[in-house]
């Protein structure tokens, strides 16, 4: 083999490693974009700091590009004391939002697919708006021991 033909090679090799080992970051050559990495999802207004975090983290962990794409999130003992912005995110599934202070739950009725929902130790939660929540999932699909 031929020393400009392993070069080539070593080069190509060195550029894939290079590139995979930089994922996050966008490769350019000569002020040309090589490799843009996807971005994920940023597109979301959430004013409770804690929900925004916890939401924040699994768009990241769960690499989410749309926010149709979040079927499960997990907030339990994160601080969260409201809802609001959650509803952008239409397609979830799952939520837990256990051992939090959540009084306000309404944001939880605009979504749609949720099958599971765990509200437990929210001591100031509306029971009113965990009946009408109750009556939209099936049965075992809501915990929520502050309404029994």
């Amino acid at each position: 083999m031929s020393f400009s033909r392993r070069l080539s090679i070593t080069l190509a090799v060195l550029f894939v490693a290079l590139a995979t080992g930089c994922e996050r970051y966008a490769v350019t050559l000569n002020e040309r974009p090589i490799y843009t990495p996807e971005t994920v999802y940023s597109g979301y207004r959430i004013a409770d700091q804690a929900l925004a975090s916890c939401v924040k983290q699994a768009i990241t962990e769960k690499k989410i590009k749309q926010p149709e794409q979040l079927l499960a999130l997990n907030c339990s003992y994160a601080g969260v004391s409201q809802l609001t912005g959650i509803e952008v995110f239409s397609k979830l599934k799952t939520v837990n939002l256990s051992n939090n202070q959540l009084s306000d739950i309404k944001p939880l009725l605009f979504l749609g697919n949720l099958q599971q929902i765990n509200l437990n130790d929210n001591p100031a939660i509306n029971c009113a708006d965990v009946a009408t929540l109750k009556g939209l999932l099936e049965d075992g699909g809501l915990q929520a021991n502050a309404c029994q």
